[in-house]
């Protein structure tokens, strides 16, 4: 019964009265009041501090809003001076392209002679025998201008042309009755033709080809003339349209394969 009794009146362990908390004393309240307070003063000033602070973020934030939108508006500037910039190279490579285009057509028609050119010049002068009635081999056949012409290209002229009648791929040198035709033109002596060329070069090289070397001959065994003066500029026109017009030759279309 004595047990029971102490199981009754003491249902806990003896190590938990010893041990169990005291109540608080009245310096342990202030202490808790004191520390409440003092994290409670914390807050509060850091809620003040961050008070203060926004309207310093704020107007920063103003600041970086008109700056972005300053460096819109300079990109959309710059934007349109590109694309005018773009739009004049564009409009200058397709002038450069149209005057390059020009040149060129301007050099190949110089060189297959549609169009008129001026340089240092060559000027050969020839004609018939004074007594070429009773001596047909003093006279100036279309075949010897032939051979003029081409010692002439061989030398290195860029343009010639006979009595003022160009001369191009298409041209023909032949004898009509009596006369000598160029481009279907009739020709009259004394025949002049003018090559132009380097006048470093042309005139030695003439000299030395058959051409020159045959018509040297005929001065001297026929008393044909045979005159050669180098010109610091002479004028060539251009060829007579139908003189370089094409009228039965087609491209050949030349296959990949």
């Amino acid at each position: 019964m004595t047990l029971l009794q102490n199981i009754t009146d003491r249902p806990l362990d003896d190590d938990y009265y010893t041990h169990a908390p005291h109540e608080p004393t009245r310096r342990g309240r202030i202490a808790a009041v004191a520390v409440v307070a003092f994290f409670a003063l914390l807050i509060t000033l850091a809620v003040l501090e961050t008070r203060a602070g926004r309207p310093a973020a704020e107007s920063e934030r103003a600041v970086l809003i008109k700056q972005i939108e300053q460096r819109k508006d300079d990109i959309a500037t710059h934007q349109e001076e590109v694309s005018v910039l773009t739009n004049a190279v564009s409009r200058l490579r397709r002038e450069q392209s149209g005057a390059e285009a020009l040149a060129r057509a301007k050099e190949q028609g110089a060189v297959v002679g549609t169009v008129a050119v001026t340089g240092p010049a060559l000027r050969v002068v020839v004609d018939s025998a004074d007594d070429a009635d009773d001596k047909p081999e003093g006279r100036v056949r279309d075949k010897d201008l032939q051979m003029l012409v081409n010692g002439l290209w061989q030398s290195g002229a860029e343009a010639i042309a006979i009595n003022g009648n160009r001369l191009t791929s298409m041209s023909s040198i032949r004898a009509a009755g009596d006369g000598i035709t160029v481009n279907y033109r009739s020709l009259t002596s004394p025949y002049v033709v003018t090559a132009i060329g380097s006048p470093r070069t042309l005139p030695g090289n003439f000299i030395d080809t058959p051409a020159a070397q045959l018509w040297a001959g005929y001065e001297e065994n026929f008393d044909m003339r045979f005159d050669v003066t180098e010109r610091d500029e002479a004028t060539l026109p251009g060829a007579p349209r139908r003189a370089t017009t094409i009228r039965h030759a087609k491209v050949l279309e030349v296959s990949d394969k």
